[in-house]
């Protein structure tokens, strides 16, 4: 029967393990001088070995010859380990056995003995996946195990592990694979496998799988069969869907020569391939990446002196903030309805933000910084003459004053409506208490709060007090305040009792 590659060759002893060599180092010394805990945790990004080396763990504690730190793999209790039939050896998805039940089926087993081996041991995955319910039934039983008995935890979220539980376990944090890692791993299994493979194939797999063995694993089984005689570059762009380099480096330079038009056709043709938009922005992410580095020299990357030649003048500072705003685009893409529309939007920002000026706009300025240099002297000898005939300036002449009318509140609120009705519709709640200073204090009771909020918002102040000045031609200050007297709804007894009964909050209030 047909195995897959990443179970195939996954490591059955501590040496084969990849990446890894502290954790390792230490699990072996304390099986050689016999100072094994009774639990451990083993946390990391997914694909890097938590659960393969649990499995190598628990065979070294049950295997006939052990405790030994290299297990035999040949006696019955490593070959029903790694054939994941052992008695003594229960692996529990945390996912799937997430509730108190399961783990107080588990506490009553624990009191049972091994069926044949010297320990009993409990792998439990993605162990943070457990309720608090599950996480307290377990909390004795995990403080003081019977001697013969082993809990092993994997994890890549121990962050959502309660204190109490990992302050009783011994932690090993996993981190993930390097390049060089993933790449002798890849082409030992391609040498056995008699598959050939270009070093920038494995550059590219390693990119995609970002650390993950396990991912770079499966990923390789999948060009094997895609691939005709060898692995080449090529092919695993195609079959990840990675739009091509030479293509991202068009919108790039495009962007900088504000050129809108190209950079969009560019990007709908690639869309028309069936590029997936968030590796369009990953693509253009990875080349921002790479030219950061070599502007940096932390290290050598492979970047074209023509692409280089479009940034070189550009500030560090910018090509940081234009690297941000495609983090929070290609975040948001995920959630949006229109994720075209928002890629459209993005190339608009980072050509204002990175465009360089055009020779013709340029050549504008130049033309109007002269204009204006020799319209100086004209000028001033015009208002000298205008002066001394007694003429008034005709600056003066030609200025319009504007017609401001009395303070009227209500007045004011009709031009908030026409500009933003919702903003008019939350000062009305409010009453308008004085005006002292060139300040207007409106009180808000306190079911009122929201309204007062809303108000309170830095860009609804700045929209007000400027409908006040073109109203008044004075300035004026906002100054919202809650009337502390007033009753809130929410003090009323049966609303408290609703809310204590549902074990609810109040997210918004309306009349």
């Amino acid at each position: 029967m047909y195995k897959v590659l990443a179970r195939k060759y996954r490591p059955q002893n501590f040496e084969e393990v990849c990446g890894q060599k502290e954790v390792v180092e230490i699990l072996k010394k304390a099986i050689q001088f016999k100072r094994i805990g009774h639990a451990y945790i083993f946390s990391g990004p997914r694909g890097v070995g938590k659960t393969t080396i649990a499995r190598i763990f628990a065979k070294a504690l049950n295997c006939i010859e052990g405790p030994i730190p290299t297990p035999c793999n040949k006696c019955d209790n490593c070959t029903e380990i790694t054939n994941s039939s052992s008695l003594d050896v229960i692996e529990i998805d945390g996912a799937s056995n997430r509730g108190i039940e399961e783990i107080r089926s588990l506490r009553d087993n624990v009191n049972l003995l091994p069926a044949k081996s010297r320990f009993k041991i409990y792998i439990i995955d993605e162990v943070h996946m457990l309720t608090n319910e599950a996480f307290n039934a377990l909390l004795k039983t995990l403080e003081e195990p019977p001697s013969y008995i082993k809990f092993f935890f994997a994890t890549t979220a121990p962050e959502k592990i309660p204190p109490t539980i990992i302050s009783r376990c011994q932690r090993f944090n996993l981190k993930p694979l390097r390049r060089e890692e993933v790449k002798r791993k890849i082409l030992e299994i391609c040498k056995m496998e008699n598959v050939e493979i270009e070093d920038k194939a494995i550059d590219e797999i390693y990119e995609f799988c970002e650390g993950s063995l396990r991912d770079g694993i499966s990923l390789l089984e999948q060009l094997i069969i895609f691939s005709d005689e060898k692995i080449k570059y090529t092919d695993v762009i195609n079959l990840i869907g990675y739009p091509e380099g030479k293509s991202i480096e068009n919108i790039l330079k495009n962007i900088v020569d504000r050129n809108y038009v190209e950079s969009i056709e560019i990007f709908y043709k690639l869309i028309s391939e069936g590029k997936d938009p968030i590796l369009i922005l990953d693509g253009m992410l990875k080349k921002i990446k790479n030219l950061i580095t070599f502007k940096f020299g932390v290290e050598n990357v492979d970047i074209s002196d023509d692409f280089l030649s479009y940034f070189k003048d550009l500030n560090i500072e910018k090509i940081f903030e234009g690297s941000n705003y495609i983090i929070e685009f290609k975040d948001r893409i995920r959630r949006d309805k229109e994720p075209l529309l928002m890629c459209e939007i993005l190339i608009l920002k980072l050509i204002q933000l990175w465009g360089k000026e055009t020779i013709k706009e340029k050549e504008s300025e130049l033309v109007k910084q002269e204009s204006e240099k020799k319209s100086e002297p004209v000028k001033e000898e015009l208002e000298t003459i205008f002066n001394t005939v007694g003429i008034k300036n005709e600056k003066n002449q030609i200025e319009e004053k504007k017609d401001y009318k009395e303070f009227n509140w209500n007045e004011i609120l009709k031009e908030v409506k026409k500009l933003k009705p919702t903003l008019e519709a939350a000062l009305r709640e409010g009453k308008l208490e004085k005006i002292e200073n060139e300040n207007i204090y409106l009180i808000f009771e306190k079911k009122y709060n929201f309204h007062k909020s809303m108000i309170e918002k830095p860009a609804n102040k700045i929209t007000i007090e400027k409908i006040i000045l073109d109203y008044t031609g004075k300035s004026y200050k906002i100054i919202p305040v809650l009337d502390e007297n007033s009753k809130s709804i929410i003090e009323n007894p049966e609303v408290k009792k609703i809310i204590e009964f549902f074990n609810g909050e109040i997210i918004q209030m309306e009349e």
